[in-house]
């Protein structure tokens, strides 16, 4: 009797040894993802939570309330086109109880106040990480966290194409079916851009209904407008979604123009699954939420 007391009090530490994850509630504004985070101990700092970035950012217009130091430059690849930056080094950025420290910040001029930096998935790895758009909240596990509730997700393999997170997805129209790699980017306000070389090697533009058309503005400046079709059909993480509005890009620079990916999905269409993000085991898990009926 005395072993068995043993064994289960022997459990039950190991149990409450577990770190509980770190909780952060965000906001969804124009289908997109903002938290708020300290840089060098300013607080309520507004960033776009997207996965689409491999690096984060600071908007030059919020220079004026951070503490940053200017020490250089970097190619910051857009959508549509580079351009030279400049770059802080040496930040701290504190979210919930995570410190993470001698950041590299990026500073790029949005055309926008509405948000004072991006928060790419340099900030994410490390932690796996749970988007929950029932709850509005995010929660940064520990690697290999026993506790994750992954009940009703669908596991996949999570790609990381040039650090760009991806999945293997398709979209069928007029009997056909496409099928590649597609991009995971929780900072682009759209539902799918099909990548320029695709669409020209597939002659999308003729086989899908134009119904409209989307001027869009990159991180590096450029102003492009792309074509809205619409795609009868996309196949996603073992559930089928109908009739979404599709942009072709035809763009020559930038990330979409790249041919190691099919597409990139936004977060209008992502904002309809929960996920569950395991960067450290390249792994993705997506659960449909109620926000799946949501008009595109």
């Amino acid at each position: 009797m005395k072993f068995m007391y043993f064994i289960a009090t022997f459990l039950t530490i190991s149990v409450s040894a577990q770190k509980k994850p770190t909780v952060i509630p965000f906001s969804l504004e124009d289908h997109s993802v903002y938290i708020y985070a300290k840089v060098n101990k300013t607080d309520s700092i507004k960033f776009l939570f997207d996965t689409g970035a491999d690096g984060s950012v600071i908007n030059s217009s919020s220079t004026k309330k951070i503490d940053l130091k200017i020490e250089g430059t970097s190619q910051n690849q857009g959508s549509n086109g580079t351009n030279t930056v400049n770059t802080s080094i040496d930040n701290l950025i504190q979210f919930g109880d995570i410190e993470k420290r001698n950041v590299m910040l990026t500073l790029i001029p949005y055309e926008t106040d509405h948000f004072d930096g991006v928060f790419g998935t340099d900030l994410m790895k490390g932690n796996v990480v749970e988007i929950d758009y029932n709850t509005k909240e995010i929660h940064f596990y520990e690697t290999n966290d026993k506790t994750i509730n992954y009940s009703g997700y669908e596991k996949m393999k999570l790609y990381m194409v040039d650090n760009y997170p991806a999945v293997e997805s398709n979209f069928s129209t007029n009997g056909k079916t496409y099928s590649g790699l597609f991009g995971l980017d929780t900072g682009a306000d759209d539902a799918l851009t099909i990548a320029a070389p695709f669409a020209k090697k597939n002659t999308l533009a003729t086989l899908m209904k134009k119904i409209g058309k989307a001027t869009a503005q990159g991180s590096d400046g450029s102003v492009y407008e792309m074509p809205i079709v619409l795609c009868p059909s996309i196949s996603f993480a073992q559930k089928y979604l109908y009739n979404i509005p599709v942009t072709l890009s035809a763009s020559t620079e930038g990330i979409d123009a790249t041919e190691k990916m099919a597409g990139f999905f936004g977060n209008k269409f992502l904002k309809r699954f929960n996920m569950i993000i395991d960067f450290n085991n390249q792994l993705i898990y997506f659960k449909l939420n109620r926000n799946l009926y949501s008009e595109f």
